[in-house]
């Protein structure tokens, strides 16, 4: 969600250096910003002593700014150890009091707060900061493209991705649902299906699953980050769930369907690049009843999952249908 206000940043302020710290499988998502260098953190950051260790390295840049994008416990203590040092550091505004108004009262009785986009925008405006221009995608990134042509051959009929887990319960439908609906594109002999997904039981279901037809792929192990941003790249569409895959999918303009259960676009966690993402909820008041996921439901029924293959089925097919039509469209051009 952060790399289209990076993208601005690094185009409005050309001449500037940035260092983005984060995780080292997020890296690729930096490709084609220039000024921007990547500070890997290590995993003990969720320590006292891996934090301490990450503040000196912060300060071992000789900052002129800190922007705290996270506002966890974490960031709200590596910002204390980083102003005892004398660095002025700005953090982000969670809005935590407007999201738990919106899961008190539900969406059909509020407005859509900030997006997530639109906190950055702030953050970075605090410390005299103004991202601004238009974003265009990641760049492509021509080694792992090759990659993905290696193991996957050339397209020659219609790909499509489907993301069908996330972190949380209430953001993933049932397994039985998401069967049908890989069953139902695996039988069309002139598509052919990739599944995405990461950890260890998602990897194993999404091996089975492929293995009961021979034109669904399990991507999982096979590509690093940057692949994966690639083949979504190339596929017609991708249904997903409210997870990250939405997000990466927009960062490469990949026509997306979403299914959010529990949560709910209100909250501002929307894939950037609206224009080619669709969200398919159904209009249950009680949602949303988490900011990210949860893995309890109130009533013990998850009704908010209650989709049915052929509903999903449908709608994705009308949104690759529509995508089909304006591509025409634009060669008849």
């Amino acid at each position: 969600m952060l790399v289209p206000t990076l993208t601005q940043l690094s185009r409005t302020y050309a001449n500037d250096r940035f260092v983005l710290v984060s995780l080292k499988p997020l890296q690729p998502l930096l490709n084609g910003l220039s000024n921007f260098r990547f500070h890997e953190a290590s995993e003990d950051v969720e320590h006292g002593h891996g934090l301490l260790r990450l503040a000196g390295q912060i300060a071992g840049y000789k900052p002129d700014k800190v922007f705290d994008l996270q506002g966890d416990y974490r960031g709200q203590l590596l910002r204390w150890m980083l102003r005892w040092r004398h660095i002025p550091v700005y953090g982000i505004d969670r809005g935590s009091k407007e999201r738990r108004k919106l899961m008190r009262l539900g969406f059909d009785r509020c407005n859509p707060i900030k997006t997530e986009s639109e906190r950055y925008y702030d953050t970075f405006t605090m410390g005299g900061l103004q991202p601004a221009g238009d974003v265009p995608l990641i760049p492509i990134d021509e080694q792992a493209k090759e990659k993905v042509t290696h193991l996957f051959g050339e397209k020659k009929e219609r790909w499509i991705g489907i993301a069908p887990f996330a972190k949380h319960l209430s953001n993933i439908l049932p397994y039985k649902t998401m069967k049908e609906v890989i069953g139902h594109y695996a039988t069309q002999t002139d598509t052919r299906v990739f599944l995405f997904g990461a950890g260890h039981v998602e990897t194993e279901m999404l091996r089975q699953w492929a293995s009961l037809w021979p034109n669904v792929e399990s991507v999982t192990n096979q590509l690093q980050l940057s692949g994966e941003l690639e083949l979504m790249r190339m596929v017609d569409g991708l249904l997903c769930m409210d997870s990250a895959n939405q997000h990466l999918g927009a960062l490469v303009g990949c026509p997306i369907l979403s299914i959010w259960c529990g949560t709910h676009p209100y909250m501002g966690y929307a894939a950037w690049g609206k224009a080619n993402t669709q969200v398919l909820s159904l209009p249950i008041t009680c949602r949303p009843c988490t900011i990210h996921g949860t893995d309890r439901c109130k009533y013990r029924n998850f009704a908010c999952k209650a989709f049915t293959s052929e509903q999903i089925i449908e709608r994705f097919d009308k949104m690759l249908d529509g995508k089909k039509q304006e591509n025409k469209n634009k060669e008849n051009k």
